[in-house]
This record gives C-alpha cells, sequence and structure tokens, in this order.
C-alpha cells in the first residue's frame, strides 16, 4: 500500500556547489532531531518508514540525499571523506543543535568520518548496518562497471532477510537501478577505501549501533566490534531484519532509537 507521505516536510538547501535535497518529519519544536545519512546508491526513501515510526514517538528526524543521488544536484564522489564534509557543511547550515546522527551502511561511514573530524560534533550517532570498514567483493566493483542491472540485482539478493516483505526488495532495486552507474560506483569504491578501525576507540559520542540478525553484507561480528571498540556504544539486534533494517523493521528500530535519544536527552553529556 503506497505511504501517504502528507506528514512529510520536503525542501533543498543551496550548499556551495551542491543543491542538496532533503526531507523532514515530526514535531518541528521537537528538543533535537535526527540528520539522517542514507547508504550507497541510496536516496530519503530508506529512511521513510523509520521516519514515521519516529515521528509517531514524537522523534524529528531528516533524510539529506547526498549530492548524485534522490534530487540532490549531480556529483562525482568517490570518497568517504568528501561526503563527510558535505553533511557536517549541511548540518551547520542548517543550525541543527545538538546534532544527532544516524547513518546506513555508507551513511554509516560517513557518520563515523564526522565523528573524527569534528569530535566535540555529534551529540549522539546511531549506525545501522555499517563497520568501521567497509571491504567490497572485487566481483561487485567490477560487475557494476559492465553488467550493471545483473550487479544491483545481486546487491538486492543479500541486502533482505528472507522475513521482509516481498515488495521491499523490488522498491530496493528500483531505487539503485534509478542511480547512475558511475555514481553507484563511485559509492562503492568509497566504502572499499574506507577503515576507521584503528581510531574506533577515539570516538567518545554516545552511539546505538543497530544491525539486522539477517545481515548478510554487514554482519553482526561488524556490529559487535564497532561497539566493542567505541567507548560509548551499545549493540542492539534486530530479530527478522538484513541489511536495510530500518525498512524491514521500522517498529524495532523506532524502538531502539527512541529510547537511544531519551536516554541522551536525560544524561549531561560526557566532557572531552
Amino acid at each position: 500500500e503506497p505511504l501517504l507521505l502528507s506528514w512529510l516536510r520536503h525542501s533543498t538547501l543551496a550548499l556551495d556547489d551542491h543543491e542538496i535535497a532533503f526531507c523532514e518529519a515530526g514535531p518541528p519544536d521537537a528538543p533535537d532531531a535526527l540528520a539522517c545519512v542514507h547508504g550507497a546508491g541510496g536516496d530519503r526513501d530508506a529512511w521513510i518508514r523509520l521516519m514515521r515510526d519516529l515521528a509517531g514517538r514524537g522523534v524529528r528526524s531528516l533524510a539529506l540525499e547526498l549530492p548524485g543521488h534522490g534530487k540532490s544536484s549531480p556529483a562525482e564522489i568517490s570518497d568517504i571523506g568528501e561526503y563527510a564534509r558535505i553533511v557536517l557543511r549541511f548540518l551547520e547550515a542548517m543550525q541543527l543543535e545538538p546534532i544527532r546522527m544516524a547513518g546506513h551502511s555508507m551513511g554509516g561511514a560517513v557518520a563515523l568520518r564526522c565523528a573524527l573530524s569534528e569530535p566535540g560534533l555529534p551529540g549522539g550517532l546511531v549506525l545501522i548496518g555499517t563497520g568501521g570498514r567497509l571491504r567490497v567483493k572485487e566481483s561487485i566493483l567490477k560487475g557494476l562497471e559492465s553488467r550493471f542491472e545483473e550487479t544491483v540485482e545481486e546487491i538486492i539478493g543479500f541486502a533482505f532477510s528472507p522475513a521482509a516483505d516481498a515488495s521491499l526488495p523490488r522498491e530496493g532495486a528500483r531505487t539503485l537501478l534509478a542511480c547512475r552507474p558511475e555514481t553507484l560506483l563511485g559509492d562503492f569504491l568509497a566504502c572499499d577505501r574506507f577503515d576507521v578501525l584503528p581510531e574506533l576507540a577515539s570516538i567518545s559520542a554516545p552511539a546505538l549501533v543497530v544491525c539486522g540478525e539477517d545481515d548478510l553484507l554487514t554482519p553482526p561480528k561488524y556490529a559487535r566490534l564497532l561497539a566493542d571498540e567505541m567507548p560509548n556504544a551499545r549493540l542492539a539486534l534486530i530479530p527478522r531484519a538484513g541489511h536495510m533494517a530500518m525498512l524491514e523493521r521500522p517498529d524495532a528500530v523506532g524502538e531502539a532509537i527512541a529510547r537511544f535519544l531519551a536516554n541522551l536527552r536525560a544524561s549531561p553529556a560526557p566532557d572531552g
């Protein structure tokens, strides 16, 4: 059934060389806002089910589309650091205080890079289906250059739990196929080069690490490593969910996030 999106507010922000499209949900006067960054080849649609759940819990959230994705202006970017610089500029321009960041997969890498480059900035991180290193199979990188549609089908085949609603993989394939092949390849190259494992212990921001128990692309062991290495992180494993946990189980993910944000508001920020 199509989502009724009257509760979703759409905007764009002119930022340096980029026009950034984003959408927003939940009470505009909420005490904080969760800024969400999608994964490789993704767009705002990755977050909409979760945003609706969070809005019902009184949580304000925003989902921005990275340059080259969704309705944002085209760009050729294949570097997590460059995406992180753009996201930090977006957060600054939107004057979001305190800053709570959520990232899925590649978006989680962007959030980690933001936390490392601006240590005091994120007052909380939600890391979904991601890791401190995101190596990509050589066959996927080669396939995106020579067999785009077949490779997208292969990626989607790994992305969802067998328990997921059958419509979700079809929607996921549509999103990736709508992405320019160069953009999707750039995203996966950026992931493949990303490695902050040696730096995780220096990320002091409170973090919620979320992973689907059936995630084949960033398995739970990646999430456990993140939660173990980051000093203020806790782990939430989501049953009957794969790599796209926030699409597959928005209720369970939304509950974990709302509880995490409530705890942040209740406890003073750590020093440093």
